[in-house]
């Protein structure tokens, strides 16, 4: 279905055809300049130009069928926006061409296509108006578009006084209720809560059904794999791959591990920034995390293999000591706290003399946590003591991620579950997790 050469393209060039968009070689560059006053010079004053070229899209390839519901995924900056304001016409190409067939409705960056001052009902005329209505079929369809967005005590409003979620309940009715023949979003549903999130994936399948184009941008593995057959991954402005759901959403998240791997190890060379204090006779240093197959990794998926490795060294005689690591998520919450002598089976270390070195480790054999950003406190603690005393305690000792391509559960915690559905004169149907 989609192709990246150009030669592949070189009999598109008549008519669309079966085709609800077609790229060929689109590109959009910007003019980036140090300082406004050399826009205006380029403007006014012949010679050489003052700015420098910026490509946020190259060299893109695309045949969209009709009735087909395409994601399109990539980092942060990769071109997905751009890509798609080229698509629905915001923006005209540099280089290439850009053909459509048939109306297009979007919701693009929060907010856009609204008046500030404008009332949400008149907003609703006038992005009618924009897609082409008549005034006959914005009123036909002015009710629905209230009704979906669930917006009607405050459709009298100026849409300025709109929270994030508002503006995407208005954006989201008015693009979809005008039945055009192709839809583009870009993220903006993230903001959503999860009832209107519910709603607007309903619509979308509805979209699906009636065989209407869909193209959206999510960094959602989970809604991308169960929404399109076709995905196109993005990266610094190009195509880098185009295929099934499947095959492009994993590329995608292989490239998501190495990024972060790569940004966490860098984070993780700074921890030191973090609060530490204790008496100091032994001090803890690298803080090492590993996954399945023994690789080092800051970067982990639920239900995976996850070991932490703690070295240290004696600065001086110590008896007893103890350590223990703290498991937290990156706003704080505590989630786990453990240590090698408070167990079934406890692990004593009567004394470590003045210059010893070694280390500890915990480990999962399944990581029972769900998506998000997480760091971990290291400790040791004296308990020879009558109450235990802190020896070495770091705050954000290391820093890892975990990414979560299914988004079977949702909350904290990866928790196994078994589930069975039984109906009258049918046979029992079981699943595990």
């Amino acid at each position: 279905m989609y192709e990246t050469k150009k030669d592949s393209h070189s009999s598109a060039s008549g008519s669309l055809g079966g085709s609800a968009i077609v790229a060929r070689g689109a590109g959009k560059a910007y003019r980036m300049y140090d300082k406004p006053s050399h826009r205006l010079w380029d403007l006014i004053l012949p010679g050489k130009p003052r700015g420098r070229e910026f490509w946020a899209v190259r060299d893109v390839y695309l045949d969209i069928p009709q009735g087909a519901t395409v994601g399109i995924i990539g980092e942060n900056g990769a071109g997905k926006s751009t890509l798609l304001k080229l698509l629905t016409g915001i923006t005209r190409p540099t280089v290439g061409e850009v053909e459509t067939n048939g109306r297009i409705a979007s919701l693009l960056e929060l907010g856009a296509g609204f008046h500030p001052e404008f009332s949400g009902r008149e907003n609703i005329r006038l992005n009618c108006a924009i897609l082409g209505m008549t005034e006959e079929e914005t009123e036909e369809r002015f009710q629905k578009i209230i009704e979906f967005s669930e917006l009607a005590e405050f459709i009298d409003r100026p849409v300025k006084t709109y929270s994030s979620g508002m503006h995407v309940r208005l954006g989201f009715s008015v693009a979809t209720t005008v039945d055009p023949d192709i839809l583009i979003i870009d993220e903006a549903l993230s903001v959503g809560d999860e009832h209107f999130k519910g709603k607007c994936i309903n619509r979308l399948n509805e979209f699906q059904e009636q065989g209407k184009t869909t193209l959206f941008v999510s960094h959602d593995m989970g809604s991308i794999k169960s929404m399109c057959k076709h995905v196109v991954l993005m990266h610094e402005g190009r195509v880098l791959e185009q295929g099934t759901a499947e095959d492009v959403a994993d590329e995608y998240l292989k490239r998501a591990h190495t990024r972060g791997n790569e940004k966490l190890s860098a984070i993780n060379r700074t921890v030191d920034a973090y609060p530490r204090w204790g008496s100091g006779e032994i001090r803890t240093g690298d803080v090492e995390l590993f996954g399945p197959k023994s690789e080092a990794t800051h970067v982990f998926e639920p239900g995976s293999p996850f070991r932490v490795r703690v070295h240290f060294e004696a600065l001086e005689d110590c008896r007893g000591p103890v350590f223990g690591l703290g498991v937290y998520r990156s706003d704080g919450t505590y989630i786990n706290g453990s240590n090698h002598l408070w167990r079934r089976q406890p692990i004593e270390i009567e004394s470590v003399k003045k210059g010893e070195k070694g280390f500890v480790e915990m480990a999962f054999e399944s990581l029972p946590l769900l998506q998000g950003a997480y760091y971990l406190t290291v400790f040791v603690y004296d308990h020879d003591k009558a109450a235990p005393t802190p020896i070495d305690h770091r705050e954000h000792a290391a820093i890892f991620e975990v990414l979560d391509a299914n988004h079977m559960q949702h909350g904290l915690l990866f928790l196994p579950t078994k589930w069975s559905v039984e109906l009258s004169g049918k046979d029992r149907q079981e699943s595990d997790e």
